[in-house]
């Protein structure tokens, strides 16, 4: 995904840098189209997942071993 995304903003830098800009302004609408706002969230909450884990696994563990001495 991250490559799709990068890609589509390549072409959208070339555009603009080839002043492919109209007077009317640049219509993005084809790049955000496939930026979805589920996606974003997914991306972020797996982030903060992936940084909670260990502390949350340590946690447990010792949790886990004062149950057993």
């Amino acid at each position: 995904m991250r490559k799709n995304l990068l890609v589509r903003l390549a072409a959208l830098s070339a555009l603009v840098a080839g002043g492919a800009a109209q007077a009317t302004g640049l219509d993005a609408s084809g790049v955000l189209s496939g930026v979805d706002s589920s996606t974003v969230v997914t991306a972020i909450v797996a982030a903060g997942a992936i940084m909670a884990l260990p502390g949350f696994a340590k946690w447990a563990i010792k949790k886990t071993a004062t149950f057993f001495g």
